[in-house]
């Protein structure tokens, strides 16, 4: 099993979700998938014409002098409040949460992963969306604890991360079948049987089991003997 040399912190959820997110393109990028960066090149782009903004700003300053360059100031302070403004909409609402793009040259299927986590939680929760050729999506969704793939110590192991996305993704699963873990494939298919998941089986057994039990407790509480003995009265 691959374990990489590198040790984080495993108590430190921020450092699981990074390191997790930074294996994910490596891992869908060789599988031949080709990664889109359209997504960072416009952020990186909005915050560098900020940053340059900023400069030119302050070397007109400097060399001008306040009084001779303030409406060209004034001009930079707009214009420099829209580049943050459109930068932290693209941000929040375009990139989301979304950490890889991109598009399968073999069938033409576009690929897009969102991860996130929950505060105090150590689960992984992704999102991965596929969209064909014509225009149609399937969403996948997969919740996993990060114990799966790092150890105690704090390595990455990068063999059981990419058997979880190759079994619980199909396009993926497609592309890369060695990674697909056989007994999940024949434990989804039992789930399929009757319609109903293995929760809801768990769930009608516990209620038979417990419910001759709950006959019982029912018969013995009291509002139920003073209704007898109303009754007998």
């Amino acid at each position: 099993m691959a374990v990489s040399a590198e040790r984080i912190s495993v108590y430190s959820l921020a450092d699981l979700k990074n390191t997790t997110d930074d294996a994910l393109p490596v891992y869908l990028n060789s599988l031949k998938f080709t990664q889109s960066h359209t997504l960072t090149d416009v952020r990186l782009a909005l915050g560098y014409s900020a940053f340059l903004l900023c400069a030119a700003t302050f070397y007109w300053d400097y060399t001008y002098g306040f009084d001779s360059t303030k409406l060209y100031t004034t001009i930079a302070v707009a214009i420099y409040t829209l580049l943050n403004t459109v930068l932290t909409f693209w941000i929040w609402g375009v990139e989301k949460t979304t950490v890889y793009v991109g598009t399968l040259p073999s069938t033409g299927e576009k690929i897009t992963v969102q991860s996130r986590t929950e505060k105090h939680k150590p689960v992984y929760r992704l999102t991965v969306t596929t969209t064909g050729r014509d225009g149609q999506r399937v969403r996948k969704m997969v919740d996993k604890a990060f114990s799966n793939w790092f150890d105690v110590r704090g390595h990455f192991c990068a063999k059981p991360f990419q058997q979880i996305l190759a079994s619980g993704v199909e396009v993926l699963g497609r592309v890369d079948p060695k990674n697909v873990v056989r007994e999940e494939r024949v434990f989804e298919k039992e789930q399929e049987v009757d319609g109903r998941t293995m929760d809801d089986k768990w769930a009608s057994l516990l209620a038979e089991s417990a419910g001759g039990e709950v006959a019982a407790e029912t018969s013995a509480t009291p509002g139920k003997s003073a209704k007898r003995r109303n009754k007998k009265a």
